[in-house]
């Protein structure tokens, strides 16, 4: 439950209106195409007079479109209602400390064209943005609809103010990013935390509204993001979930932010690989095959400390926040059921068997972090977001 225990916010005429234009967006995404103004009313509660009203705007806007129902009955059928993925795309990237990924997806979460480019080494802010606008602004171009918003994913802690105000992996401090973007693109761009995005991205395929999930991103480094009750939880200073520098017992290796014993000195990816390349992960992915090489042993017994690593952050989450679902992102991915296993078998020597569950990989597989930046755009533009099936 996160509803707030003290009334803060007063409901105005206009705050009124905009709460009840996204429970009706929201509405019409859930439906897929299948609902009408009469069932928006009965499963909102909203007048049907109110909803008419909104529904005109949300046509004229280019959000919403009519379809004709199909007869069931006697009677004129009734206009089926679903979002109008013919005018408004949403563009998305995921800026990484050597490439950039970019790509376009519709208000309704289908991913369309996507693509990568390099970045040098040790990238600065403006390397990003000679990367990003070019990418994004072609995506656009070539796919033709009008840009509602750009997402873009960042290894980093992102302020209210949507300035990124610590990625180690990029060696960033207070780096203006959307700024320079928006000026370059011309429409709105939203930055958002990679594990966040990932998050936001698992909250668009929940099969119920207001499920809670714990998300590990593993890639160069390592975060976390927490959905509580349907909601990405932030924190107070917007550093929920940043775990990759924190000591839970499990080593005792020198850190490269100079600390002693942070989780990533041997469960980043780059702590599992220790110079392999990371396709070799595939050869070792499954535990009832025996690794053909003493490289491949090697590799296979990083993955495993690297499971029962995470696992002693994990039941303290888990434990604290009483959520059973975890998932796993990042290229991690790769190394399969032996580190579900390995996370699995640690699990149930430190929770009391009840509270043991089986982790899981990100629904959206390699996509989940540009996924969810799309989804972070969207709801900040429109307050609403798809539900992907």
């Amino acid at each position: 439950m996160t509803r707030s225990v003290r009334i803060t916010e007063k409901v105005t005429p206009a705050v009124l209106r905009k709460r009840n234009t996204e429970l009706v967006l929201q509405s019409v995404l859930a439906g897929g195409g299948t609902v009408s103004r009469a069932d928006i009313s009965r499963s909102t509660g909203l007048a049907r007079a109110v909803v008419s009203e909104i529904m005109e705007t949300l046509l004229a806007r280019r959000l919403v479109a009519e379809e004709p129902g199909r007869p069931s009955g006697r009677g004129k059928p009734a206009t089926l209602l679903r979002i109008d993925t013919d005018r408004h795309c949403l563009l998305m990237a995921d800026l990484r400390p050597a490439e950039v990924k970019g790509g376009v997806v519709g208000l309704d979460g289908s991913i369309g064209a996507t693509t990568r480019v390099p970045l040098p080494a040790g990238p600065s802010v403006a390397d990003a943005v000679a990367a990003l606008v070019p990418v994004l602004a072609g995506l656009a171009g070539d796919d033709g609809r009008a840009v509602l918003a750009a997402g873009v994913a960042v290894p980093g802690i992102v302020s209210p103010e949507q300035r990124i105000i610590e990625a180690l992996q990029l060696h960033w401090k207070d780096a203006d990013l959307a700024g320079p973007l928006k000026a370059a693109l011309g429409h709105d761009v939203v930055l958002v935390n990679d594990a966040t995005a990932v998050g936001m991205s698992e909250l668009s395929c929940q099969r119920r509204a207001g499920d809670s999930v714990i998300v590990l991103h593993i890639a160069g480094g390592i975060g976390s993001a927490i959905l509580l009750d349907g909601r990405v939880h932030l924190g107070e200073r917007q550093r929920a979930g940043e775990v990759g520098h924190i000591d839970v017992g499990v080593s005792d290796r020198r850190c490269d932010c100079g600390r002693l014993g942070c989780l990533e000195t041997v469960a980043s990816l780059p702590a599992v690989l220790a110079g392999a390349p990371v396709e070799l992960l595939d050869a070792v992915s499954s535990p009832e095959q025996a690794p053909a090489t003493p490289e491949l042993e090697a590799l296979a017994a990083r993955v495993d400390r690297a499971g029962k690593s995470l696992a002693a952050l994990l039941c303290v989450q888990a434990a604290i926040l009483d959520i059973g679902d975890v998932v796993i992102d990042g290229p991690i991915r790769r190394a399969g059921t032996r580190l579900l296993d390995a996370i699995e078998r640690e699990l149930a020597v430190r929770l009391p068997p009840s509270d043991v569950r089986r982790p899981r990989f990100s629904t959206m597989a390699e996509h989940s972090i540009m996924h969810g930046a799309a989804a972070t755009a969207m709801h900040r533009r429109l307050g609403v977001i798809w539900h992907t099936t």
